[in-house]
């Protein structure tokens, strides 16, 4: 599958690059539940409908991402590399839902980004994110029934590489590597929104993050964040009514 960035319109944060620096999940659930307006008049049907959603993927070969950038002066570079194996989101807004998912991940997932820039004048990132599974669940408005089962047979690795000579501003470099990665919400806005979880997540394989900066003068650097995060398994629940 090609790498990509999801946006969970109802249940995620603004969006899913702020993964990409270490919340995998936790905001993406309890912040996107702000999003959607309460007031919508859909939840106090007694008989809500249920939505029913089955999903299976397996991947079986090498998924990887590279990103490298070269400024000589840089104002404002923001760079990332993502790379998901099997990626699945799944949201209702008005009826509760039924998921059954099962993910297989036996390629390696690898998400590569080079940053190098000589004179820092602003805000420089480099960013990397590499998953083997990954599921994104919830319900607006109802409850849900979520069971899902995760394997991961193959290596996953985010790298972050950031070089810079001389300026002033901040630098942040970042790299998140997750073999498996579940995250389920139901929110109810005052109306009866239960959460049954049933989950299943097994990593066979080395899961590995790291960045790299190097800087010829850290004296110019305002702020520097590095972070490097490695994940077998996580998973996080929530319901709110």
């Amino acid at each position: 599958m090609a790498a990509s960035i999801v946006a969970f319109a109802a249940l995620s944060s603004a969006s899913y690059a702020q993964e990409v620096t270490g919340g995998v999940g936790a905001e993406a659930i309890t912040d996107a539940i702000a999003e959607t307006d309460a007031s919508d008049a859909s939840s106090t049907d007694p008989a809500l409908p249920t939505s029913t959603v089955l999903n299976g993927q397996i991947n079986l070969n090498t998924v990887i991402s590279d990103v490298k950038v070269v400024y000589d002066d840089g104002s404002g570079v923001a760079a990332t590399a993502a790379s998901f194996a099997n990626d699945f989101t799944a949201a209702t807004r008005g009826s509760s839902l039924d998921l059954t998912s099962t993910q297989t991940n036996d390629g390696e997932v690898r998400a590569n980004v080079d940053v190098t820039v000589d004179t820092i004048d602003g805000y420089v990132g480099a960013n990397s994110i590499a998953i083997g599974n990954k599921v994104l669940a919830g319900s607006n408005f109802t409850g849900a029934n979520l069971s899902i089962e995760q394997t991961n047979n193959a290596g996953v690795a985010a790298t972050s590489k950031l070089t810079t000579s001389d300026g002033w501003g901040q630098v942040h470099g970042s790299a998140t590597a997750i073999g498996n990665s579940a995250h389920g919400a139901a929110a109810g806005y005052g109306n009866p929104a239960p959460l049954t979880a049933t989950n299943n997540q097994t990593n066979n394989a080395a899961i590995r993050s790291s960045v790299d900066l190097s800087t010829d003068n850290t004296n110019h650097a305002a702020f520097t964040s590095i972070q490097a995060t490695s994940i077998g398994n996580t998973a996080t629940y929530g319901s709110d009514w």
